[in-house]
């Protein structure tokens, strides 16, 4: 058998090396839940504000992404409601009016307090604890995309925690619209926010689910007042839904 070459040898272990998935392309699914979670999270942290218009090109450039994962990405949050057609080559992000925002608040109490309830006892301790050292290390003098995050994290986890995906589902639908209310100077709510969700939390951990639905209502009643007399002052602005 005739010996082989210092080259086929090495040739022969490339070929039989394993790809790793860094070596591997990503596929176009890949590409377009990044650009879907990407332009998701500018929405709903509000890098991306209501009424603004996205044009295609000048956001794939923005994001450094191709364009055709892209436009699935916005196709996709078009279905969602997040976004509503411009005109036929751009989006605009969906502006909910203040009386649809209110609307949502009062749904989002009878739900959100059924959810906390029902995910007593269900959500480990140590997932508690990391979500209350979370809140009390947010910066107060900054409304950034850590106070969303645990903004999400609390209201989510209940809803998630509480089995009941139907529930679930509704409760992440109102809180995007919610989201998506424009505000000309976004809300300082910092420290009212951080107050009342260690109440929740103080409750839960309690096991006083009486007491936790109470604060979780109270909480987002805190926040209805806080709106309206923004609206009182002229410093919310109303956009068409």
């Amino acid at each position: 058998m005739p010996a082989r070459t210092k080259t086929g040898v090495a040739s022969a272990k490339r070929a039989s090396t394993p790809k790793t998935a860094q070596d591997v392309p990503p596929s176009p699914s890949n590409l377009t839940d990044r650009a879907y979670a990407v332009v998701r999270r500018l929405i709903l942290e509000r890098e991306l504000t209501g009424g603004q218009v996205l044009v295609e090109g000048r956001l794939a450039e923005r994001l450094h992404m191709s364009r055709t994962p892209l436009r699935e990405a916005l196709l996709r949050l078009e279905g969602e409601g997040l976004l509503v057609r411009a005109n036929a080559r751009s989006y605009a992000v969906r502006g909910i009016t203040a009386s649809h925002y209110f609307q949502c608040l009062q749904v989002r109490e009878r739900l959100e307090s059924q959810a906390v309830a029902l995910a007593m006892g269900r959500i480990p301790a140590d997932e508690v604890a990391r979500l209350r050292a979370a809140i009390l290390s947010l910066d107060s003098s900054q409304q950034g995309s850590s106070h969303w995050q645990a903004d999400d994290h609390i209201h989510g986890m209940f809803a998630q925690a509480s089995g009941n995906e139907m529930l679930a589902e509704t409760i992440r639908h109102l809180r995007v619209l919610c989201r998506l209310f424009e505000v000309v100077d976004p809300f300082k709510r910092i420290e009212d926010d951080r107050r009342e969700h260690l109440a929740i939390l103080d409750a839960y951990e309690a096991g006083n689910a009486k007491a936790a639905e109470e604060a979780v209502v109270a909480h987002l009643r805190q926040l209805g007042r806080y709106t309206l007399s923004r609206l009182s002052h002229g410093l919310v602005g109303e956009l068409g839904a």
